[in-house]
Formats: structure tokens, sequence, C-alpha cells
């Protein structure tokens, strides 16, 4: 692939990226597995968001789930979830963060050992000093910014002491899934992949034996 189309090609992926999310209204079983779930500070809520750059992370870690928050407070009638968006770590209310959602696909999720009150008041006030924080969009998990899955790594993290998640190098997780997009990487990093840079996927935050399922609905 040419490096000019690089060039070109990766400003409209960004583009695409800030745009692709758009919320729609929740059905009613939807809102009742939700509500079943009882959700709490502490929980974390994995989607599916739309555009080529978090397609191609669900496809690229063979998951469902492209994008990941963490629930961090209780307003105005509705949980608040802390996430790592573009362009910046932001707050968003539970039932508009799973309605933004590709067919409403979602999975909440509990730390089977539940952060203490005090850990709870972590959560919330690492996730305020967050705010504002520039997205990275080298996915780097040494990164001074962050991204969704780092975003709720390092909240856990710091709160509670519990490490979901697996880091890999990009060599591992591109080489590891025979249909990962090499083009799309190619591109999105101006035709350098970065093999031997550290990330963290929301996928292997799913998949985490800290973590126990209690509402969802995916393919």
């Amino acid at each position: 692939m040419h490096w000019k189309f690089l060039l070109l090609l990766a400003p409209a992926l960004l583009i695409s990226a800030i745009t692709s999310s758009c919320s729609a209204d929740l059905d009613s079983a939807s809102r009742a597995a939700i509500a079943a779930s009882k959700p709490d500070i502490g929980d974390i809520v994995f989607t599916r968001i739309g555009g080529p750059i978090f397609t191609n992370v669900a496809v690229t870690t063979g998951s469902w789930t492209s994008h990941v928050g963490i629930i961090v407070d209780y307003r105005n009638g509705d949980w608040v979830v802390a996430e790592s968006g573009i362009p910046v770590v932001r707050m968003t209310p539970l039932l508009k963060f799973i309605g933004r959602s590709v067919g409403h696909q979602f999975a909440i999720e509990r730390l089977k050992v539940p952060p203490t009150r005090e850990q709870k008041r972590q959560i919330l006030r690492f996730a305020e000093l967050e705010l504002g924080k520039h997205y990275a969009l080298g996915f780097s998990i040494q990164s001074r910014g962050t991204f969704c899955s780092k975003f709720v790594h390092d909240v856990v993290l710091d709160a509670t002491g519990q490490s979901i998640g697996e880091t890999e190098t990009f060599s591992h997780l591109l080489h590891r899934n025979p249909n990962a997009p090499l083009w799309f990487w190619k591109a999105w990093f101006l035709g350098f992949i970065p093999w031997q840079r550290t990330t963290i996927t929301p996928a292997s935050e799913l998949q985490s034996p800290l973590l126990a399922v209690v509402a969802q609905n995916h393919a």
C-alpha cells in the first residue's frame, strides 16, 4: 500500500471513529436485563462500537466486543459509565452507553472480589481525575494518554489492586489471529506496525477470570 495513500486514509479513519457512535433507545428486554443485574460501582460494561477502527478491533481480537467502560457513580436516575473515547475520557449514562452499541450488544461483568465502599469511592476519584485525558491513538499501554481498555484496567488496578485483562505485543495480537486485518493496522500506523508495542484489549478483559457476567446480550 503506497505511503501517500496511507497518509490520506488515516485521517479519514479517525474522523469516522469520532462520528460513528450514535445512540438509540434500548428495548424493554435490554432494560429489564440491565435492571435485573442490579448495576453497581465497579461493574465493567462491554459494548460493540461501529466504524472501521472499532470494527477492526473486534475482528483483530476475534471477539464481539470493541469497547469497554466502568460504572463509577449514580446520578439523575441512571448509573454513570466512565469511558475513554475519542477524543477524551468522559462520563456517559449507562443506558446511553449501551444504546450506542451495535445491535445493543452488551455485557456487564462484576469483580468476583467486589470493591469495598472505600474502593468504590476511589474508582470515582480516579475516573474524575482522568476526565479530559486525550485518547492514545497508538494503543500503547505505556502511553501518557489512554484508551478504553487501558483506562478500565488502570481504574480497577488503582482502586482494588486487581489486574484485569492481559497485556500483549502487537506481534502476538496480530499473528495469533489469521483473520487479523494487517492492511488496516498498516494504514492506521502509516505503514509501520509497531510490532513490539504492548497493548491491552477489551476482549482480554471480557475473558478475565477475575470477572463474572451479571447481564449480557450479544451474538
